[in-house]
C-alpha cells in the first residue's frame, strides 16, 4: 500500500523538474532570441487568432460532449446544454498544481449535480484515457503522412495493434490495469477493448481540429508548416504535457517540446512564439468554454422555472 504513495510522490517531483526544465529553455529561448519573438509577435493577425480560438474550441466541446455521452451511457438523464458546463468549469482544473484536478474538478461538478460517485469518476477517468489514446493514434497519423516520421508511424501501429491484443485477453487485461492504475487511478475506468477502440477513434477530430487550431495560429505570425507536421507536432507537445504528471496545464513542457519539434521548420525564434501564442489560445478557449456553457446552463434552468 505505501508504494503508490511514494510512486505518486515521485512522479509528481519529476514532473515539476521536468515542468522547470521546460520553463527554462523556452524562458532562455525567448531572452537569446528577443528581437527575432517580439518582431513574430508584432506582426500577429489577430483575426487569424478568432478564428483558431473558435477551432480550439470546437476542439475541446467535441471532447466534452463525448464526455457527457458516457454519462449518459451509464442510465443517466441528463442534458448536454447542462452538463457541458460540468466539463469546461471542471478543465479549468487542470491549471492547478498536481494532476488529479481535471479529473477531479470535473467529476466533482457532476457528483454536486446528482451523478453517483463512481459513475461521475469513471466516467472521467476514461474520458481521459480515451483522448490521450486517440493522441497516440493522431500522432500515428501525422508521422505517417511526413517524410521524416514513418518509423515512428510503424513502431505506434505496432505498439496498438499489440494492445488491442493483450487487452482483449481477460486475464492479460487485468493484469494491465493493475499495472496501469499504479501509475494513474484513471486505469480503473477502462472498459472492453471495442467500446475502448471506438471511443478513442472518436476522440481523434479533436485532435484534428487541436492542429488546424495551431495551424492557423502559424498563420497569424505569417509561418506555415504543412498540416500532417503540424497533426504530429502539436499532438506530441500536449501528449509530452499530459504525461509529466504535476506541472499544471503541462507549462513549460508542451512548449518546450514543440519548440524542439517545430524549430527545424520555422525556426526557434518563431518556434517559441507560436508555442506560447497556442497556449494563450487555449487558456481562452477554456475560459469562453466555460462561460459561454455557464450562461446556456443557467439559461436552461431559467426557462424551465
Amino acid at each position: 500500500m505505501k508504494s503508490r504513495p511514494l510512486l505518486a510522490r515521485f512522479s509528481s517531483l519529476l514532473g515539476v523538474t521536468i515542468g522547470i526544465a521546460g520553463v527554462a529553455f523556452v524562458a532562455k529561448t525567448l531572452v537569446s532570441k528577443w528581437d527575432e519573438v517580439s518582431n513574430a509577435f508584432s506582426q500577429v493577425d489577430a483575426i487569424n487568432l478568432v478564428l483558431s480560438l473558435l477551432l480550439g474550441l470546437a476542439a475541446m466541446t467535441s471532447i466534452g460532449w463525448i464526455w457527457v455521452a458516457m454519462i449518459i451511457a451509464r442510465s443517466h438523464n441528463v442534458r448536454h446544454r447542462n452538463a457541458m458546463s460540468w466539463y469546461f468549469t471542471g478543465q479549468l482544473g487542470k491549471y492547478v498544481p498536481g494532476g488529479i484536478w481535471p479529473i477531479v474538478g470535473r467529476a466533482e461538478l457532476a457528483v454536486r449535480n446528482g451523478i453517483p460517485r463512481r459513475d461521475a469518476y469513471a466516467s472521467t477517468g476514461l474520458s481521459l484515457v480515451t483522448t490521450y489514446a486517440a493522441a497516440v493514434v493522431a500522432i500515428g497519423i501525422g508521422a505517417a503522412s511526413t517524410s521524416g516520421h514513418r518509423l515512428i508511424a510503424v513502431l505506434i501501429a505496432l505498439g496498438l495493434i499489440t494492445v488491442y491484443i493483450a487487452f482483449a485477453q481477460p486475464s492479460l487485461r487485468t493484469v494491465i490495469i493493475r499495472i496501469a492504475s499504479r501509475v494513474s487511478s484513471s486505469a480503473s475506468s477502462l472498459t472492453d477493448p471495442k467500446r475502448l477502440a471506438r471511443l478513442t477513434l472518436m476522440h481523434v477530430p479533436a485532435w484534428l481540429l487541436m492542429s488546424l487550431s495551431t495551424s492557423v495560429t502559424a498563420t497569424a505570425f505569417g509561418a506555415h508548416i504543412g498540416i500532417a507536421d503540424m497533426l504530429f507536432i502539436t499532438t506530441t507537445s500536449w501528449l509530452a504535457g499530459f504525461v509529466v504528471v504535476g506541472v499544471p496545464g503541462g507549462i513549460g513542457v508542451r512548449e518546450a517540446v514543440f519548440t524542439s519539434l517545430a524549430g527545424g521548420i520555422i525556426g526557434t525564434p518563431m518556434a517559441v512564439s507560436l508555442a506560447l501564442m497556442s497556449r494563450v489560445v487555449f487558456i481562452a478557449v477554456d475560459l469562453t468554454g466555460t462561460l459561454v456553457s455557464s450562461v446556456i446552463s443557467r439559461t436552461n434552468k431559467s426557462v424551465k422555472t
